[in-house]
């Protein structure tokens, strides 16, 4: 008996999904009107794990037309390191959008595939990735409209880089989300999510879900329909303003009500003759200044989140003092929060977002400084007070770009002198402040900082 089989239709030569980055952004220009802008540069930090580095740090970028309109187009090679963003990767997106700003281009479209921030870059890989986001976030304040499609699996870090754009879309069959399936199965167990198990998978991260619970639109992967959305999604933005608060009144339905419990903290210098403003107390004003809160051990989900941008959007935006205000972004947490029901939120989403409210305060005059009182961690460090244009930190302060289990398993390399020691890996604020990302202050000299 002969077994029949269906015939399998040939993949369309307009799909952006199997084609390599360049051909990605080729298949969007118009023909003969891509002109790349110069390789990102190999990693100098990638020799010591046997990686071998190459010249464009997998992304492409380039200046092209699209139906004649002049465009910037970066695409991710997730073929290469899972499209992860190393240093010098996030310095090339970083230059793009500040040249954007000077050519003043139709549209941005990034064309992502990524895993997210490069483990084995640790700390220059976040600060960079951090100073790219608020360079996108400067560009979108500028009038330039950023769309990012997802033609990859996009997790971690450029998961929020991507919830940050004016438009987000997804190609069928990718995945999206900050912690992804196989994290989340070795924090909480099979029972939570079975990273083996398809179906389970695509139910919290597959782009089906996502559109059904309207986080993010669904493409066709094919280079006209796409061409087409782009075109409408740069016409059809709002300015920054009005998108920001647009999305915070849309966020509130998926966030909760923020009533969780706030940790205690050890009140520092800044918050002398500070008192909250806000029931839970996550931002106080002080007699210089508005304070955000830490939130030493906690992890900081959806809920947590949207209930500060709302403080800071219902007080700081709505104050008009004589002289300009100043907020203090204060750090300490356990990172965002890891589990089924923040990615299902699209705690992503979130992320951005507060990194958009923080640019809108500096929009109206807000001056922002970081301090690092205790734990910087992960996505809700880069989001947070990375995002200050000064960042100080207290010497016993540390950045957790990886747990040190993970810095054993990505690097095969014993993990316990690599997060003390290490410049690119070491946790102790120390090897931040060598990259420029930090200044190193006592608790006694705060106030001569004006903080």
């Amino acid at each position: 008996m002969t077994r029949r089989t269906r015939p399998v239709a040939a993949p369309s030569i307009h799909a952006l999904r199997d084609a390599d980055p360049a051909s990605r952004i080729a298949l969007l220009a118009d023909p003969n009107s891509v002109r790349k802008f110069p390789a990102a540069g190999a990693s100098p930090h990638l020799a010591r794990f046997g990686i071998a580095a190459h010249e464009d740090d997998g992304i492409v970028s380039a200046r092209a037309t699209l139906a004649g309109a002049p465009v910037f187009v970066v695409a991710q090679d997730e073929r290469y390191l899972a499209g992860s963003v190393g240093e010098r990767h996030a310095q090339a997106l970083r230059a793009m959008f500040e040249t954007a700003r000077r050519e003043r281009p139709h549209a941005i479209v990034l064309l992502l595939g990524s895993g997210g921030v490069r483990l084995h870059e640790a700390n220059a890989a976040e600060l960079a990735l951090a100073r790219a986001l608020a360079s996108l976030l400067d560009t979108r304040i500028a009038g330039v409209p950023v769309v990012a499609i997802a033609v990859g699996h996009v997790f971690g870090g450029a998961s929020v880089l991507a919830c940050a754009a004016d438009r987000l879309a997804l190609l069928p069959g990718t995945r999206f989300g900050l912690s992804g399936p196989k994290v989340l199965e070795s924090v909480h167990g099979k029972w939570q999510l079975d990273a083996e198990h398809a179906r389970d998978v695509d139910l919290v991260f597959g782009a089906k879900a996502r559109n059904a619970s309207g986080v993010a639109e669904l493409l066709a992967d094919d280079a006209d329909a796409i061409r087409a959305w782009v075109a409408r999604a740069a016409v059809e933005r709002n300015d920054f303003e009005a998108s920001v608060l647009a999305t915070h009144a849309d966020l509130a339905r998926r966030a909760g009500d923020g009533s969780g419990h706030v940790p205690p903290f050890d009140l520092l210098p800044c918050f002398d003759a500070a008192a909250p403003v806000d029931d839970a107390g996550r931002l106080w004003r002080g007699p210089r200044c508005w304070l955000t809160r830490p939130t030493p051990g906690a992890t900081i989900g959806p809920a947590e989140v949207h209930a500060l941008d709302a403080a800071l959007l219902g007080h700081v935006m709505g104050d008009r003092p004589s002289t300009p205000a100043t907020v203090v972004v204060v750090e300490d947490s356990a990172g965002h929060a890891v589990s089924r029901a923040a990615e299902m939120a699209l705690v992503s989403q979130f992320l951005a977002q507060h990194a958009c409210v923080l640019a809108l305060l500096r929009t109206r005059g807000v001056r922002l400084v970081g301090l690092l009182a205790g734990v910087g961690h992960s996505a809700a460090f880069f989001v947070n007070a990375l995002q200050a244009p000064t960042l100080y930190a207290l010497a016993s302060s540390r950045v957790i770009a990886m747990e040190p289990s993970t810095v054993a398993r990505v690097t095969g390399i014993a993990a316990a002198d690599l997060v003390e020691n290490d410049p690119l890996l070491g946790q102790p604020v120390r090897h931040l402040a060598a990259l420029g990302g930090a200044t190193i202050v006592q608790e006694a000299t705060l106030a001569a900082l004006g903080i």
